[in-house]
């Protein structure tokens, strides 16, 4: 499957949240999720653009987890790239499976996230640690996803190209955080 998403860094996601409210904006939910990126000792994934990432998503009806591999981004407007998920049982063994086949964990960070979908799009409401709040807007094509951004208000704010796990990595450089799990709990 073809991922086409727009992100958004944004003050405060309550105007978001009124104005989908507003236009009818189906709520799907809200999440803690924690990503775990792996990659080899030569780091040839994030190298290559690509990433292995095990998410755990946590909400009042339970937790799942999902194994996701994402694709170097293809020449798009927007961040558009090759993704295969799918949902798997056990987050440790297959951590282990990666750990035997040379893949370790680089990174994990948490979010907080909402869910909606409106207009053939899912609208992702993120907030991470170190990093602030987010838009993400994924859709089935640019026309639909900048219909969205702009009946959203949001039109006037410039697109984040890099991926939650290259600014995070930029974020942990910048602060000199040591630590490669980055939480909300962290001081």
């Amino acid at each position: 499957m073809l991922e086409i998403e727009l992100k958004l860094k944004v003050d405060s996601l309550e105007p978001t949240i009124e104005k989908l409210k507003q236009l009818g904006a189906e709520f799907d939910g809200d999440y803690i999720q924690t990503d775990s990126y792996y990659d080899d000792t030569e780091d040839s994934l994030v190298n290559s653009d690509r990433c292995l990432r095990i998410r755990k998503h946590k909400n009042h009806a339970g937790e799942a987890i999902e194994l996701t591999y994402k694709g170097a981004r293809q020449n798009h407007r927007f961040k558009s790239r090759r993704e295969i998920g799918l949902k798997v049982e056990k987050a440790e063994e297959l951590s282990h499976v990666f750990n035997e086949l040379g893949y370790k964990e680089k990174l994990t960070f948490e979010k907080k996230r909402s869910l909606w979908e409106f207009k053939d799009c899912k609208i992702a409401l993120d907030e991470l640690p170190l990093l602030g709040k987010f838009v993400e807007i994924e859709g089935p094509d640019d026309s639909t996803i900048e219909e969205v951004q702009k009946l959203l208000g949001l039109d006037n704010i410039q697109h984040t190209p890099k991926s939650y796990a290259h600014l995070m990595e930029d974020a942990i450089k910048k602060t000199g955080t040591k630590s490669r799990k980055i939480s909300f709990d962290q001081k």
